[in-house]
C-alpha cells in the first residue's frame, strides 16, 4: 500500500511539473498580458545586437544567448523578478529560460517568439525606417525551391550588419553561378511564414536545396570561401 502511495505521488507530481513546464511557454496575447500584469518584470530579449537594433518588444532589455558571457550576465539579475523572455522564433529562448530556471528565475516564454509577435502587430520600439523588399508568397517560394535543381536561400534583414556585409558576395557568387544555382532571397521582415516554416531562429541564415530536397540549413556570417562552399553543395561539387 506504502508503495503504491509513494508511486502514485510521484505520478501527481511528475504530471504537475509537465504541466508547469508547457504553461511557461505562453502565446501571443497572455505575453502581452503578463507584460501589462508584471509592469516591474524583465522583459528579456535574448537575441543578438544586430537583431535587437532591427526592432524589439518595447522596454526589453538585450542579453545576446549566444554571448560568451551570458550566464555571467544573468547572474546579476534579480532572481526575485519574474522574466519574460523572447527570440526570433523561440529556440534560443527555451533554452535561455532552461538555463535560467536552473539558477533560480522564474520564467515565461513568448511561444514563436518576436516573428510571432509581429504577425500579430503588437508595439514594437526601435524599428528603423527602411523601405522593405517585396514580401514572398508561401506558395510562389515552395514551387521556386521545388522546381529548380539547386537553390541557395539567403534570409537576411536590412538592419543586420553581418546580412549587409555578406549581400555583395552573394550576389557575386549568384553571377558566378548564373544557370547552375538559383539564389532566393527572403527579408526576415514580412516573410514571418516562410521563417517560421523552415524553423528559421537567427539572421543570417542559409538553406541548400538539391532537387527540392533541402541539404543543409545553417546560421551566422560567413566568409566568401564558405558562401562558396554552399552554392557547390547544391550542385553536389566539392573543392
Amino acid at each position: 500500500m506504502k508503495a503504491k502511495i509513494v508511486f502514485y505521488s510521484f505520478l501527481i507530481f511528475s504530471l504537475f511539473f509537465s504541466f508547469q513546464t508547457i504553461a511557461q511557454s505562453v502565446e501571443v496575447e497572455v505575453f502581452e498580458k503578463k507584460i501589462q500584469e508584471n509592469p516591474n518584470a524583465i522583459l528579456l530579449d535574448v537575441r543578438t545586437s544586430g537583431e535587437f537594433g532591427g526592432g524589439h518588444l518595447p522596454k526589453a532589455t538585450n542579453i545576446d544567448f549566444r554571448s560568451a558571457d551570458f550566464a555571467e550576465q544573468i547572474r546579476k539579475l534579480p532572481k526575485e523578478k519574474p522574466v519574460l523572455i523572447y527570440c526570433l522564433s523561440g529556440g534560443r529562448s527555451a533554452q535561455a529560460a532552461e538555463l535560467m530556471r536552473k539558477e533560480g528565475f522564474q520564467v515565461t516564454e513568448l511561444k514563436g517568439g518576436y516573428l510571432k509577435w509581429t504577425t500579430k502587430l503588437k508595439p514594437l520600439e526601435g524599428v528603423p525606417a527602411v523601405a522593405h523588399d517585396k514580401a514572398w508568397d508561401m506558395a510562389d517560394f515552395t514551387k521556386k525551391v521545388q522546381g529548380q535543381k539547386a537553390v541557395v536561400v539567403d534570409f537576411y534583414a536590412k538592419w543586420c550588419a553581418p546580412c549587409l556585409k555578406m549581400m555583395p558576395i552573394v550576389d557575386k557568387l549568384s553571377q558566378e553561378y548564373t544557370g547552375k544555382v538559383t539564389v532566393l532571397k527572403v527579408e526576415a521582415d514580412g516573410n514571418q511564414a516562410i521563417l517560421q516554416s523552415f524553423g528559421i531562429d537567427e539572421i543570417p541564415s542559409f538553406l541548400v536545396f538539391q532537387g527540392g530536397k533541402l541539404l543543409q540549413k545553417t546560421s551566422g556570417f560567413r566568409e566568401e570561401a564558405q558562401l562558396k562552399e554552399l552554392f557547390d553543395q547544391s550542385i553536389g561539387t566539392t573543392r
